[in-house]
């Protein structure tokens, strides 16, 4: 597997001369959801957020066309439906990751890469300058609430027996508790630390409350760390750690590149569950834009 990751400075013009159509979440107040639709507004795109936990509403814009629509549809079956609408197969798609919700990237991801697979397939990731909260003892406070704890769609699975519990653990370490207190079987848990490039002292902060937790597991736990922005580290580390093919659990509770490559893992490995807290963020969260990375996942497309 080739670590096709680049900075953004490097790919801007290849991407702006050659991709035919992004997909992104619906602008908020932050700045890095309106980054792609500012900087390309003439260029055809789909907009998405989630409307609760088994639908989702979009914008389709294709200004050269005059054409805008919007709807809401349901996941399973109105995505597919939607991609294949847009002729996503004949194309050269750009996800953009930062704005997108969770779980729209988990079922993009898998679509795009198993079932209405583009030509080529971008995604790009924009990390803010800061975030605006102060850091709790129990980690940052990047969500307002949490929904029940359900598999994501398509990413359901019967449950094993013994189950390996292999979790993302992000800046919001408290989020792992209830995943724990909620999952059947587990025999083993695989816990892997979101480790941001950006600064040390947010390693320390993701770990500050997921060790207690961990901690008061009576199983022997190894804690692996992953850099936050990586998904070729992220998909690398899961093939290593999790190589059984029966009784694997994921749940993606850290950075939007892990729920990438979840999804990637987890559509390769077809017995594989995803769950996930269905966590609603708050507004407000981030200020301005910092890095900027943008992934080349068509190495992950399944040719039929």
């Amino acid at each position: 597997m080739i670590k096709e990751e680049y900075d953004f400075d490097n790919m801007e013009e290849y991407l702006s001369t050659n991709i035919d159509l992004f997909i992104a979440g619906e602008p908020t107040k932050e700045e890095r959801s309106v980054f792609l639709v500012n900087l390309w507004r003439e260029k055809p795109h789909l907009l998405l957020t989630l409307d609760g936990i088994n639908r989702f509403k979009y914008t389709y814009t294709n200004n050269s066309k005059n054409i805008k629509e919007s709807s809401n549809l349901d996941i399973p079956i109105g995505l597919p439906i939607l991609l294949k609408k847009l002729s996503v197969k004949n194309i050269n798609l750009l996800l953009d990751i930062s704005s997108l919700d969770h779980v729209l990237i988990m079922v993009l991801v898998k679509q795009l890469i198993k079932n209405i697979t583009p030509r080529s397939l971008f995604a790009i990731y924009i990390r803010p300058r800061q975030y605006l909260n102060p850091p709790l003892i129990e980690g940052l406070l990047l969500s307002e609430k949490i929904h029940e704890i359900k598999s994501v769609p398509g990413f359901a699975k019967r449950e094993a027996e013994e189950q390996t519990l292999c979790s993302f653990i992000g800046f919001e370490g408290i989020r792992l508790k209830p995943i724990l207190e909620t999952a059947n079987n587990i025999s083993k848990i695989i816990p892997i630390v979101a480790f941001p490039s950006g600064g040390l002292h947010w390693f320390k902060l993701t770990m500050w409350h997921s060790m207690d937790i961990l901690e008061s597991e009576t199983r022997d736990v190894t804690i692996y760390k992953c850099f936050s922005e990586s998904i070729f580290d992220a998909v690398a580390l899961l093939n290593e750690l999790c190589t059984q093919t029966d009784g694997i659990t994921l749940a993606p509770l850290g950075t939007r590149p892990h729920s990438v490559a979840a999804a990637i893992f987890a559509t390769k490995h077809p017995s594989t569950k995803i769950i996930y807290d269905y966590a609603i963020e708050r507004e407000n969260r981030t200020k301005g834009i910092s890095n900027i990375c943008v992934y080349h996942l068509s190495s992950f497309i399944e040719i039929p």
